[in-house]
């Protein structure tokens, strides 16, 4: 019986074995990077994303919901791709990239709509990301730690195959910590607002610190049935059409925002495709030399225009439109737009910048020097690791 039972227990113990050098692996791949350091948008031109868009032409997106993968074993194992288009069309949505964990579905491939989409990741504190328009599936992972090269490391590798890169919930676990917006750089996109949590804060330091990101709204729905998780939280983008290549050029250009539709808790599922059918909209975001002024269709309890370091500079009250006069020293100035019912629009930046589109001041290139240092270091362990093991082996045998 025992030698019937060494078989199987071998393969499992060979086959964690196998995994854990993989996984170690990916630790002695990671290069050390040298980080610029956060510096604040300055010169005179200033970027509205909003200048030239058509308000008839708004399409509501959403980039985060999880399907049936990998035999049911994570997180969305109740929803078919035929269920998520039926609540999302009910919904009103325009289209639902299902976002499924390291695996792209390819459910409506044939569409000119389709977008390429998943989840990466699948570490211990959830630093995850969102690869919109994705080549194919990195599976490159750090599952222990991050440090602060190592997810510079992923985000690089992800943007080689992905052309949107956004960071997913990253208040979730701490899984990106405010003071890593200060120098990480190379993304498109942060998912300032999900049903899980809400990173304004982490938006902010990324603007602040001069890198030029947009706002992402998601689900991250795992129940399309339970209404609390759907349709809440998700992008609204300027586009002429819902060809593939019009989405993404809109989303890269910043030409989009996020909505919070507010949240009756447990509502009924009936009474919630209702209320989603007509959310207010943003009607235009016009810079007038240096005057901001901004309408939406439905009057707004309050207009916050926010600056450097999160500030709010001003806000207006009752109105369907409001303007900011930006000062010499705004760096840049987004806009929440709050509703009486709470509903809120989260308007991408106005941004200073010089050259022909903004770009971020940020940068990050790999250290050859302490990459090679901290290598030797891993061999030098292993090493010491491979010595003890053959000097017990050999004490054993001595016995």
């Amino acid at each position: 019986m025992k030698k019937i039972l060494l078989v199987p227990l071998k393969i499992i113990r060979n086959f964690f074995l196998l995994l854990f050098i993989v996984l170690a692996g990916f630790y002695v791949m990671a290069p050390v990077y040298e980080f610029s350091g956060p510096s604040q948008f300055s010169v005179d031109k200033l970027y509205n994303p909003y200048q030239n868009i058509d308000s008839n032409n708004w399409k509501r997106y959403n980039f985060q919901v999880q399907s049936r993968a990998w035999g049911g074993i994570t997180s969305g194992s109740t929803n078919s791709n035929e269920l998520i288009d039926s609540i999302y069309k009910r919904l009103h949505f325009d289209y639902v990239a299902t976002s499924d964990y390291q695996k792209i579905n390819r459910h409506g491939s044939k569409l000119d709509k389709y977008i390429p989409t998943y989840e990466h990741g699948y570490n211990a504190f959830k630093t995850h990301q969102v690869c919109i328009d994705a080549k194919k599936v990195v599976w490159t992972d750090f599952i222990f730690f991050q440090t602060l090269s190592m997810k510079q490391y992923i985000i690089d590798l992800l943007s080689k195959n992905s052309t949107i890169v956004a960071l997913a919930h990253p208040t979730l676990r701490n899984g990106y910590k405010l003071e890593d917006m200060k120098y990480l750089t190379n993304y498109n996109m942060i998912e300032a607002l999900t049903n899980m949590r809400v990173s304004m804060e982490h938006w902010d330091v990324a603007l602040s610190s001069g890198n030029p990101v947009w706002v992402l709204g998601d689900d991250d729905a795992h129940d399309v049935l339970n209404s609390n998780e759907v349709g809440r939280r998700f992008t609204i983008i300027n586009s002429p059409s819902l060809k593939k290549e019009d989405i993404i050029k809109s989303m890269l250009y910043g030409s989009s925002y996020a909505f919070d539709l507010y949240r009756h808790d447990d509502e009924d599922m009936e009474v919630k495709f209702k209320r989603a059918k007509d959310i207010p909209f943003l009607k235009s975001a016009l810079m007038y030399g240096d005057t901001l002024k901004i309408e939406v269709n439905n009057e707004a309890a309050y207009f916050n225009f926010v600056g450097q370091n999160g500030k709010v500079l001003q806000t207006n009250k009752n109105t369907k439109a409001a303007n900011y006069i930006i000062q010499n020293n705004d760096t840049y100035v987004r806009t929440k737009i709050t509703f009486p019912d709470s509903s809120s629009i989260y308007l991408n930046p106005v941004i200073r910048f010089s050259g022909e589109k903004p770009v971020s001041k940020l940068s990050a290139k790999i250290d050859s020097r302490a990459t090679t240092g901290l290598r030797i270091i891993y061999f030098l362990i292993a090493l010491t690791a491979v010595y003890f093991y053959v000097k017990r082996k050999q004490n054993k045998q001595k016995r």
